[in-house]
């Protein structure tokens, strides 16, 4: 279910270099994200899970460096190789970590694949984020990353 294939454009490569010469972490993706919240662009760096503190740095000093270098927002998620794991990493990246309650995969009509996310009710409003901000950062690394068409977020209670 992971995708084999992702291109990296010249920018992102560049990207990856400068900030492996930074922090000296294993980086396995980069990419270049328009915020709807602000319209600012974030880099996002995927890194080896053991690399995660090597590549943020004591004190952040690492992401700190590289964000005033390139006067944009860095964020570093660990990647995994599992779908249900990745996704847990990235909505555990934010200021207030999201629970995860469950993630189903449906195979619908055209062979189009769809991941939900359940969260709990009150985690509604983070796991969306401002303007679908949350959602679409989560779609966006979750369809570039493995055999997937659509992310949604469930909030419904499991009965």
């Amino acid at each position: 279910m992971l995708k084999k294939n992702i291109r990296l454009d010249k920018e992102s490569m560049e990207l990856i270099s400068l900030f492996n010469n930074i922090s000296g972490a294993i980086i396995k993706d980069c990419l270049i994200y328009d915020s709807p919240e602000n319209s600012d662009e974030v880099i996002i760096f995927l890194v080896k899970k053991e690399d995660v503190g090597k590549a943020i740095g004591r004190d952040g000093e690492h992401v700190k460096d590289l964000s005033a270098k390139l006067n944009k927002k860095i964020d570093v998620i660990p990647f995994s190789e599992s779908l249900d794991r990745f996704i847990k990493y990235i909505l555990n990246t934010t200021k207030n970590s999201i629970k995860v309650k469950e993630i189903e995969i449906k195979d619908g009509k055209n062979e189009k694949r769809t991941v939900i996310i359940s969260v709990r009710p009150q985690d509604r409003g983070k796991a969306i984020g401002k303007d679908g901000s949350m959602i679409k950062k989560i779609k966006t690394l979750v369809v570039r990353h493995f055999e997937v068409d659509n992310v949604i977020i469930d909030t419904r209670p499991i009965n």
